[in-house]
């Protein structure tokens, strides 16, 4: 298990493209303090390396969702487009946690960025009540120009068992 300093030596050897450092600590896994000094490096200088690792720790179901609804929680202070795209793509795997995410989620609708638009799209999805119909959005998210909006939208019309055979 990495602890805290372990964390802060593999942020700080993240040149911005080499991951290794931060898979091997994902790889470890994290001693609770060690969690604790991931998530409090958010935001900050570090918040993209940061977010890479959270989100590698989310894919292997090593962050819980109380923990990542904290993260969830932070979104409207990063900065880099990178880490809120780390961000919003957690909420595949942590749907009790995404409804966090739902009040800051209108900033990256009309983004630029087409990744931060779909992922934020496939987060809006997964926030959402369970009483509340996704099909016509998810549908019509089908009909998008973005090959990636519409990669995201059959993937979350089969997540939400919504019948593509008319559309």
């Amino acid at each position: 298990m990495q602890d805290p300093d372990d964390i802060h030596a593999a942020l700080a050897a993240f040149d911005g493209t080499d991951v290794a450092p931060l898979k091997a600590v994902a790889r470890d896994g994290l001693t609770p303090d060690a969690l604790a000094t991931l998530i409090a490096a958010i935001p900050g200088p570090d918040e993209v390396a940061t977010t890479w690792l959270l989100k590698a720790l989310v894919e292997r179901g090593q962050i819980g969702a109380g923990a990542l609804a904290d993260v969830f929680d932070r979104l409207p202070q990063i900065t880099a487009p990178d880490a809120a795209l780390h961000i919003l793509q957690c909420a595949q795997y942590a749907p009790d946690a995404a409804p966090v995410l739902r009040p800051h989620l209108a900033p990256f609708h009309g983004s630029k960025k087409i990744f931060l638009r779909v992922w934020a799209f496939d987060a809006y999805c997964r926030a959402a009540d369970p009483a509340e119909d996704l099909s016509e959005r998810i549908l019509q998210g089908l009909t998008d120009r973005s090959a990636a909006m519409r990669a995201r939208s059959r993937a979350l019309a089969r997540d939400f068992g919504i019948d593509l055979g008319q559309a």
